[in-house]
């Protein structure tokens, strides 16, 4: 005799999940298992999502990219963008190509008080043939999942350099990233890339923001030195910041703060002409303004 199943409370029954995930959680989670190595248990543990739900947005990733993580509407249910904010949506992009469903969507709401989904935006802009299916990323060996996110800001400070062409010779950026909001709490713009600018720069932003708990960098020679301490590592301990430094091969410590250059190379610098270095250094001063407030 077959024995029937336990019927379930209205308790339990209100726990389920009736909405769809939204396309940014899903491509957080696709990426998160893919290229971070996250089990399912881990995902499920920290997001409250089901292994199910997130081999079954692996699968269609591999398959579709991610035109296969944009949630299916219901039948029956209402356009959920008006025609105007179609025809907003695809002037966006068109004017600013560098911009993603996301950023159009926070756009919207936050300037133009319009509540859109980026799963909305998404599906509008592959409508119009505005989006370019991504290859799904090669599986990467690493050792093992790795959380990394403080819960406020000035508890971690990224910093790195980066090397860039102008006007024929190098530049040099040297910036400082809050870990937590990835806010830019100090750069500088410099023809060499010294131990001295690396430590006016850090000057500069913790006198506007104070000094933070701790600091991660590379193994650069302006930040650690295996023969001795470094000026910035004698600064580290003065100001009682504990110095962290990631480990050799593994840039992707480091990960906020490189895709923080790939943002201003993007979108300012490869477009931006300079009449001068004081020039350049003057208006990259506003384009940080503009980052980190818009």
């Amino acid at each position: 005799m077959r024995k029937k199943g336990k019927r379930r409370g209205r308790g339990e029954r209100a726990k389920r999940r009736t909405r769809p995930y939204p396309y940014e959680f899903r491509i957080k989670m696709v990426r998160l298992y893919l290229e971070e190595k996250y089990s399912t248990t881990v995902l499920r543990d920290q997001f409250g999502v089901s292994g199910h739900s997130v081999q079954r947005w692996v699968k269609a990733y591999r398959q579709r990219g991610t035109e296969g993580l944009i949630a299916k509407p219901r039948t029956g249910s209402k356009p959920k963008l008006t025609e105007t904010v179609k025809r907003r949506v695809v002037g966006m992009k068109k004017k600013h190509p560098e911009y993603g469903p996301r950023r159009i969507a926070d756009v919207l709401k936050r300037f133009f008080m319009v509540p859109v989904s980026a799963t909305s935006i998404h599906k509008t802009l592959s409508e119009e043939g505005l989006t370019q299916k991504t290859k799904p990323k090669p599986v990467k060996n690493l050792a093992k999942p790795r959380f990394f996110e403080r819960s406020r800001p000035n508890q971690l400070w990224q910093s790195d350099i980066m090397t860039f062409r102008l006007a024929g010779r190098n530049a040099y950026l040297i910036g400082f990233l809050d870990d937590y909001s990835r806010y830019i709490t100090s750069l500088g713009l410099y023809r060499s890339q010294t131990a001295a600018h690396v430590l006016e720069t850090y000057r500069r932003g913790i006198a506007e923001y104070g000094v933070p708990r701790e600091m991660l960098t590379d193994n650069g020679r302006q930040y650690t030195n295996w023969r001795g301490k470094t000026r910035f590592e004698r600064e580290m301990k003065k100001d009682r910041v504990k110095h962290i430094r990631s480990r050799p091969q593994h840039p992707m410590t480091l990960g906020k703060i490189e895709r923080f250059w790939k943002s201003i190379q993007g979108e300012f610098l490869f477009r931006a002409q300079f009449d001068s270095f004081a020039q350049a250094v003057e208006r990259t001063a506003y384009w940080i303004k503009y980052y980190n407030y818009k």
